[in-house]
């Protein structure tokens, strides 16, 4: 008897226990889903979720103050998004306040972020609609920093095998900087274009003093007045070659295409045949006149009356 009544004393113990544990159970994660406390229930429209779910918390000011009941799609481009809110703290919510998902943490959970609204606003109250607003995307963050540590990576793996080619002498770049020769080169020509530079400026400075040829040509003002008086000559010369050629051409012109004497003993040679023939017998002539002309002065006529009268000569007196 004694033996089952103790038997009996510890299982009522053990069942009272276990329900006493079932309810701690039930009102603590009641109160976490605000079954035990007066709400009211507000949405909200997104057009991402970024993966919230239904019990997830939401948060104002960084206290947990409700937690999401509802997540349905509505359209196309739009999630709605109910969650409850304490009695206790719909005083401070307003209803310009706007809502955001954050996430507890890098890695953490999604959550619903509230954030306060204008002084004079007035409270949020049951079913009314709170404007949502987009988050920072921390996972697009995350991509894009591992895409940049990629190139960056990417980045040193170049700049490291250009650092190794340049320390072996490899491509022009590492030749600049590890053969001296090419310095040298440089060197050399760079005092090269160093002495240029200075005779230029002797040169500068003699012709700016007028020293030489070209310096007094550019200096001496009497240089340069009969240098112009020079090209004026050149200028008026040239002109009348100008005229010159001008009649010429024009002198040409009327030989080709004119009809004057000129232009017929140029290009008919039926007349220039009888001029050749003409001038051979005036020629001809000419001989004939000459030689008539020697007759008659061997003529005994023309002895006979122009007389032999052969001058005195005068004798000097011995």
């Amino acid at each position: 008897m004694k033996q089952s009544k103790s038997r009996q004393l510890k299982l009522g113990l053990l069942v009272s226990t276990g329900i006493l544990l079932f309810i701690l159970a039930v009102y603590y994660l009641g109160s976490k889903q605000n079954l035990f406390s007066s709400s009211i229930t507000v949405r909200s429209y997104f057009d991402d979720v970024k993966g919230l779910t239904e019990g997830n918390k939401v948060r104002f000011g960084g206290i947990d103050v409700g937690t999401v009941s509802e997540v349905k799609i509505v359209s196309d481009s739009a999630i709605q998004v109910q969650f409850t809110i304490d009695e206790d703290v719909r005083k401070f919510i307003k209803k310009d306040s706007k809502v955001e998902i954050g996430q507890e943490g890098i890695m953490g959970n999604k959550i619903i972020q509230i954030n306060s609204g204008s002084v004079d606003a007035a409270s949020v109250a049951e079913n009314d609609e709170l404007e949502s607003r987009r988050a920072i995307d921390f996972e697009g963050i995350l991509k894009e920093a591992h895409g940049i540590i990629s190139e960056g990576h990417l980045f040193a793996t170049n700049l490291k095998e250009m650092s190794e080619k340049m320390n072996k002498g490899d491509g022009d770049l590492a030749r600049f900087l590890n053969d001296s020769s090419i310095t040298t080169s440089l060197n050399q020509t760079g005092e090269q274009l160093l002495a240029i530079t200075k005779n230029v400026h002797s040169i500068t400075r003699k012709v700016n003093e007028g020293e030489g040829d070209l310096g007094r040509l550019l200096n001496d003002t009497v240089i340069a007045r009969s240098a112009a008086g020079a090209f004026d000559n050149l200028e008026r010369i040239s002109t009348r070659l100008d005229t010159f050629t001008n009649e010429l051409l024009f002198f040409g012109r009327e030989i080709n295409h004119g009809n004057g004497l000129l232009q017929r003993l140029v290009y008919d040679t039926a007349m220039a045949a009888n001029v050749d023939t003409g001038i051979i017998l005036i020629n001809h002539g000419v001989e004939e006149v000459t030689a008539t002309a020697q007759a008659v002065r061997r003529s005994w006529l023309l002895k006979l009356f122009g007389g032999n009268k052969k001058p005195k000569v005068q004798t000097a007196n011995k």
